[in-house]
């Protein structure tokens, strides 16, 4: 038990910190579980008639469910739920007719118990893969209900063991499980139509929400010195791609950017000269008149002599 935790239970119980009722334990403490029940009555006196009370309901319940056996549906899943019973109480028929044991039933198994009372577990029939699946699972659940009906029927004609009969329900049989499949295949296709078509009804709302929405402009700000010629320098260089090599170095000697010159040996030697920007151009110009401000503005210093007097002048 924290501190923080032994100061909410009780106060009275600050001054046995050190005893042996609270010994201390890394960043807690370690008490006797019936001083924390007798703590714990002190702080939540009703604590007790609460669970007192909870217990009380729960022993009337299952009176109540032994006393009357009612088709009660848990609060998730009843469809579902229903589904099962309906199932379970048809094969119920058939097995206690073949005198076979009953299988457990999946409403009262402890291992599933959770899908039926938890909301987490609802199963939404609106989803996409409920949607593709329902098909399937109902055209199963028709064929076991045809199968529990021929079962039934086989059990009331156990004395007649004739094989042409038997011949022609096998016959009635494939032929009523490839009518199934026909059927359950149709089924989902038209379910997997049905969810393209409100997809792209969904998309067409959206195209008209985005075209609703107006989108307002966006400013950029340039810097000093910069001008904004991106659209003519990519059609320049888009032009200038096109064109073969020598016909770049030839535009490039013309803007003096390339100077080509021969040497003795008898190869070229080539000069690039990168351009300058306009904002480079500028801090250059300003540089230059900032010099040229500092020689005005500098006195001479020519009447200054060294202390030997040899006539040399400071630097």
């Amino acid at each position: 038990m924290s501190r923080n935790l032994l100061c909410v239970l009780s106060d009275s119980l600050a001054h046995l910190i050190g005893s042996s009722l609270l010994r201390a334990y890394m960043h807690g403490f370690f008490m006797d579980i019936r001083l924390y029940h007798k703590a714990k009555m002190m702080a939540n006196p009703f604590a007790y008639e609460e669970y007192r009370r909870e217990k009380i309901r729960q022993k009337i319940e299952e009176t109540r469910a032994q006393r009357v056996q009612l088709k009660k549906l848990p609060k998730v899943n009843k469809e579902l739920a229903l589904k099962l019973i309906e199932e379970e109480g048809e094969e119920q028929q058939v097995t206690r007719k073949r005198k076979q044991k009953n299988l457990p039933s999946l409403l009262k198994d402890d291992r599933f118990k959770v899908m039926f009372e938890n909301p987490d577990f609802q199963v939404d029939e609106q989803s996409e893969e409920f949607r593709l699946l329902n098909p399937l699972v109902s055209k199963i659940s028709e064929k076991r209900k045809r199968k529990l009906k021929l079962l039934e029927e086989l059990e009331a004609q156990e004395q007649e063991e004739e094989e042409e009969p038997e011949g022609k329900t096998s016959d009635a049989e494939s032929s009523e499980s490839s009518d199934d499949e026909k059927g359950w295949v149709e089924e989902v296709r038209k379910q997997r139509k049905l969810l393209r078509q409100e997809e792209k009804v969904k998309r067409q709302e959206r195209f008209k929400e985005d075209q609703q929405t107006l989108l307002k402009p966006q400013f950029f700000e340039i810097k000093e010195g910069e001008e904004f010629r991106s659209f003519k320098d990519s059609a320049k260089k888009q032009k200038l791609m096109k064109k073969t090599l020598g016909d770049r170095l030839k535009l490039e000697e013309k803007l003096g950017t390339l100077n080509v010159s021969d040497t003795t040996v008898g190869s070229k030697q080539a000069t690039f000269k990168l351009k300058k920007s306009e904002q480079q151009k500028k801090q250059q110009e300003a540089e230059k008149q900032h010099r040229q401000e500092r020689r005005t503005l500098r006195r001479s210093a020519s009447h200054l002599k060294s202390k030997r007097g040899r006539g040399r002048l400071f630097h």
